[in-house]
């Protein structure tokens, strides 16, 4: 019988699928592997950062508060009382350490608070605010991320993810860019919730403040009505809430728990 060379039909060293698709399945797999850790260590954060000591968190606080703007000569009165309205919230949110008030020139209408307990208010909000409890209940919701420390949850968060791109690649400068979108995803959720939490909080605190809870949801119905409601896919991208959803939440949180509105006191001009 004469000898006919052939290859075997099944060669378990030679791939049937194409190579794209391999590759593709790895990089996904690899992907959610990333994700599903840097989300776990998200969690870690929070843990470590609701287990912190005093006494830590203001080591911290020392690295990360940035240095203050001088207050401007024109804005001094205005910072006087933003500053006496805070601190009465100060006291009522149960924080001890003294918290800085800086007025700045800005038509934006919002209200930030820094590591080290500045509260940045710009000029924009006591525009569009008609009454100080409305202001009241913006100041407090700054306040209670500070009670929260929340300033220090999204550095930890930041952190876990350049550590995961320096991991995966051995230089997290371009690779944190890359993941941070796809992190973003995962951290709107987070950062909603913890929205939601520091109004919850600021109710508390303009309840101890006026003996009531009218103007809390002022603020929002001002840039509703101004700017509308985000689409709901836009609801889902972003870091904060939808305008409808924040004072349904905060209406609903009222009732709950027995909270009352009461009237109002005008916004010094």
């Amino acid at each position: 019988m004469k000898y006919r060379g052939a290859l075997p039909q099944h060669n378990d060293n030679i791939s049937h699928e194409h190579p794209l698709k391999d590759f593709l399945l790895i990089l996904l797999a690899l992907s959610l592997a990333v994700l599903a850790g840097i989300w776990a260590a998200g969690l870690l954060v929070d843990r470590v950062v609701d287990g912190m000591g005093p006494e830590t968190e203001a080591r911290l606080i020392g690295l990360l508060a940035p240095p203050l703007p001088p207050t401007r000569a024109e804005a001094a009165p205005r910072e006087v009382w933003l500053q006496s309205q805070v601190d009465a919230l100060r006291r009522c949110a149960g924080i001890s350490s003294p918290v800085t008030v800086r007025l700045v020139a800005s038509d934006q209408a919002n209200a930030v608070v820094l590591p080290g307990g500045a509260v940045m208010v710009y000029a924009g909000l006591l525009e569009r605010l008609e009454s100080e409890n409305g202001l009241a209940f913006v100041l407090a919701h700054e306040l209670s991320h500070l009670v929260h420390r929340d300033h220090l949850r999204a550095v930890g968060r930041s952190l876990v993810v350049i550590a995961a791109a320096t991991v995966l690649t051995g230089d997290g400068s371009w690779a944190a860019g890359v993941l941070a979108p796809a992190q973003h995803l995962g951290e709107t959720s987070h950062s909603r919730e913890r929205e939601s939490q520091a109004d919850a909080k600021a109710l508390q605190i303009l309840q101890c403040r006026y003996g009531h809870v009218g103007g809390a949801t002022e603020f929002f119905e001002a840039i509703r009505k101004r700017d509308g409601d985000a689409p709901a896919l836009a609801h889902y991208l972003a870091s904060h809430p939808s305008m409808a959803a924040r004072i349904a939440s905060l209406r609903h949180a009222m009732r709950q728990a027995g909270l009352r509105s009461g009237p109002v006191l005008p916004l010094p001009r």
